[in-house]
């Protein structure tokens, strides 16, 4: 069950003691990760919409649809905490639960610092939070910034993505220090739409540690139709 003491389903709000009933658990389309060895990147469909991305492995909890999608509008921008909870604890059951091998750290995506100051808030830091305290793995928020604040990448062509990530994330020394006590470690996001800006923070803490194993996990993936 997803978590206990609330008195209705957050997606049916009818009366139950877990937060997402087992009704509308058993309505939810989820990616079959044991069929392609929790990483879905060996599934065509995911590895068509990530196309242009270089990291291996990708971890997620399903497409982003209803009604998952509305928790995590509602964590995003109502800053709905009893979403991140229900969504996490759904990612461990579905995702982690049998996975041989859980990474030694989390690194959840940052924000630049002035968009952090104007919303005072980062969805993907309270969900691994959550993942990590479900699973007793550990986050790091400071070994990656944010240290050029970007336009959205939702217009943009993949060129112009590109070159709108250009230099965008910042390892520094300190952090350079930090990661080599790790093998393997996981960038987490709330959603992975392209990949486009997942993949310019994998390549830059690859940068820094190339024999780093580094997986990539998200609660949804917005596929291409």
């Amino acid at each position: 069950m997803i978590f206990t003491n609330i008195q209705n389903c957050l997606l049916c709000n009818q009366s139950s003691d877990t937060s997402i009933c087992q009704y509308c658990c058993d309505d939810l389309t989820l990616f079959d990760v044991e069929r392609y060895q929790h990483n879905l990147m060996l599934s065509p469909k995911v590895k068509l919409g990530l196309a242009k991305v270089e990291f291996p492995v990708v971890l997620a909890l399903a497409d982003y649809q209803w009604p998952l999608s509305k928790l995590l509008t509602g964590l995003k921008f109502s800053k709905q905490i009893p979403n991140a909870h229900a969504l996490a604890a759904l990612f461990v059951k579905h995702c982690l639960s049998t996975m041989p091998n859980l990474p030694q750290l989390i690194i959840p995506m940052p924000l630049h610092k002035n968009r952090y100051l104007y919303r005072k808030f980062n969805q993907s830091i309270v969900l691994a939070a959550q993942i990590c305290k479900h699973c007793q793995l550990k986050m790091d928020t400071s070994i990656i910034n944010r240290n050029k604040s970007t336009t959205a990448q939702t217009n943009l062509s993949a060129a112009q993505r590109r070159k709108n990530l250009r230099n965008a994330f910042l390892v520094d020394t300190r952090s350079q220090l930090r990661l080599k006590d790790y093998q393997h470690i996981v960038l987490f996001d709330d959603v992975i739409t392209t990949g486009s800006t997942m993949n310019c923070a994998y390549q830059t803490l690859r940068k820094h540690n190339p024999q780093l194993r580094i997986d990539i996990w998200s609660i949804c993936l917005t596929l291409v139709r």
